[in-house]
């Protein structure tokens, strides 16, 4: 991964949706294009991608995963600012080896934010090839004292930028803001703030506008492991893995330099793959550009309102926000605000639920309709709109549903896959919480003339739909199910009825999804004994398999005398 995007979608997934509804020179909309895995599919299998987001790190990150660029000519540019700052930098970490005594580079140091010292560093020494973790010396927190000392007086004899930014108001920034921290670069070490600004400074003089912007990904990509943020998961080094703004007990603060150049190699790797597998993409100005003789193009602006002709579009394929299961604008402000010059994302038209904003429930089903509206006016009749969707909140799931209903869309007869996750999916943060709804569904509509149901049946399809989630609950409830699988289940049942019946009677669907929610919690408590069960089997399977190592350790060191 080039640079990081939250909620990102298993690219196999989308690459079967793009084979299966489209063929080679179909234009496609993605108007929530997020981590760009519609684009790069969609360029790979030779269709004609059209990239929307009101999010600019979305549409940011999207463009430089497909931009093409030459390796080499990048490559010397890397190496021109190495010779300009890595020693630097690089003293800004410095520490004696405990080993053969000569001074060597921190790789990182693990600080308590509570007392505000040192607990323990991690180094590789050059001269004796010694590495591992040694406790703090005088020495170390003395240069941790004096970098922060001079900061200000550094940054400004040298005419430094870094983004003096206050940190908004927000659902995700409050628990920042309560615990005192009040602008984005308190989110990071006084050292690890001036590397990073010596390293901007130098990337900005690069004369090559093209590998300019792509050691500025390299940059921005390495700020995820450049903030306080960043920490030890077991023997595990995490960069910033949430998604909510977190600085842990116990923060990393990770050598800069070092971390440049480890996600240099994964942007060398990554424009490898795009080079030989995209080529050279050309972007389009407008859809007139698109249709002659560009390849893709990325409009960073609300999808309620597109340059698109109507009926021009041959599939909209999509991963709409989950209400509020990711702040997106809020988050990425963290990125955004180095890339320009200090402003924050303009969240106005952003489709999520979240209380600061004054976007409710309501609010977020309004947005989305209007996206969906939008859709359907450039999708060609008979053609598809695919979507994955994933919340284990009903009330979220039939949102989207009834918008796309109300927007025009009929949901296909076929049209509601359930996609578990793939393995890379089930190790994140979020994924690895019991109770986490970690697979997808994938929604298929069509734009077609509309059919209206007949009004007079809902009322005995309400009736029937409470029977019978009644006894799905009764059925599994005395089980081992847990509360996102049993959803699953409600889910198939609920939601081709909200598909059904949202354009003509709207309260009769809302009656079903709170009739589902009100019953499933009446469980509560089975399902928190399920939780706290299902964690007491994973400590004791981790016990013994810790148990078990000491043991064959214990054998192998008796056998050896």
């Amino acid at each position: 991964m080039m640079h990081k995007y939250f909620a990102r979608r298993p690219w196999n997934v989308f690459r079967e949706i793009i084979s299966h509804y489209t063929r080679p020179s179909d234009i496609i909309l993605d108007p929530f294009c997020g981590g760009g895995v519609t684009v790069v599919e969609s360029l790979k299998l030779r269709r004609k991608p059209i990239a929307v987001d009101v999010n600019p790190l979305a549409t940011y990150v999207t463009r430089m995963e497909v931009s093409p660029v030459d390796l080499d000519a990048l490559k010397l540019t890397f190496g021109e600012v190495r010779k300009k700052v890595e020693r630097e930098i690089l003293r800004l970490y410095a520490t004696k080896c405990p080993r053969c005594k000569a001074i060597t580079t921190a790789e990182w140091i693990e600080w308590e934010e509570k007392s505000g010292r040192i607990m323990r560093l991690n180094y590789q020494c050059n001269t004796c090839s010694s590495t591992g973790e040694k406790k703090p010396a005088i020495e170390d927190e003395e240069l941790a004292e004096r970098v922060s000392k001079a900061f200000s007086k550094d940054v400004r004899e040298r005419n430094l930028w870094y983004p003096d930014v206050s940190i908004p108001d927000g659902d995700k920034t409050k628990s920042l803001l309560n615990a005192g921290i009040k602008y984005f670069h308190e989110l990071f070490t006084r050292r690890n703030l001036l590397a990073l600004a010596i390293l901007r400074d130098a990337i900005q003089q690069v004369e090559n506008p093209t590998t300019r912007q792509f050691l500025e990904l390299v940059f921005s990509s390495s700020l995820k492991w450049a903030s306080r943020q960043s920490h030890m998961r077991s023997k595990i080094i995490e960069g910033w893995a949430m998604h909510a703004y977190w600085i842990y007990p116990k923060s990393l603060e990770i050598n800069v330099w070092k971390t440049f150049e480890r996600r240099f190699e994964a942007v060398c790797r990554g424009k490898r793959y795009s080079n030989q597998e995209i080529g050279n993409c050309k972007f389009a100005h407008s859809f007139t550009d698109l249709k002659q003789n560009a390849d893709c193009l990325i409009l960073t602006r609300s999808s309620a309102n597109l340059p698109i002709p109507d009926s021009s579009i041959d599939a909209v394929i999509t991963d709409p926000p989950y209400g509020g299961n990711v702040n997106y604008s809020e988050l990425s402000d963290y990125w955004v605000i180095w890339r320009d010059k200090g402003q924050t994302i303009d969240k106005k038209d952003e489709v999520i639920i979240n209380r600061t904003q004054g976007k409710n429930l309501t609010a977020y089903e309004r947005l989305l309709l209007g996206v969906l509206k939008e859709c359907y006016r450039v999708l060609k009749p008979a053609r598809c709109l695919v979507s994955t969707f994933n919340s284990k909140d009903l009330r979220v799931v039939a949102s989207f549903v009834m918008a796309a209903s109300e927007a025009g869309f009929s949901l296909h007869p076929d049209g509601l896959v359930y996609q578990p996750p793939i393995r890379a999916y089930t190790t994140t943060f979020h994924a690895m919480q019991v109770g986490a709804f970690v697979g997808d569904f994938v929604f298929t509509f069509v734009k077609s003339p509309s059919v209206k149901a007949n009004g007079t049946l809902v009322s005995k399809e309400l009736d029937k739909f409470k029977v019978d989630i009644t006894r799905l609950i009764e059925e599994n409830i005395n089980g081992s199910v847990t509360e996102p699988q049993l959803r699953e289940k409600a889910y198939r049942m609920l939601i081709p009825f909200l598909s059904k019946y949202a354009p003509i009677d709207e309260p009769s669907c809302r009656e079903a999804v709170d009739f589902f929610e009100s019953e499933i919690e009446k469980y509560e408590g089975h399902f928190k004994n399920l939780h706290d069960q299902i964690i007491e089997k994973r400590r004791e399977v981790y016990l013994s398999s810790k148990n078990g190592k000491r043991s064959r350790i214990s054998h192998h060191q008796t056998l050896l005398g």
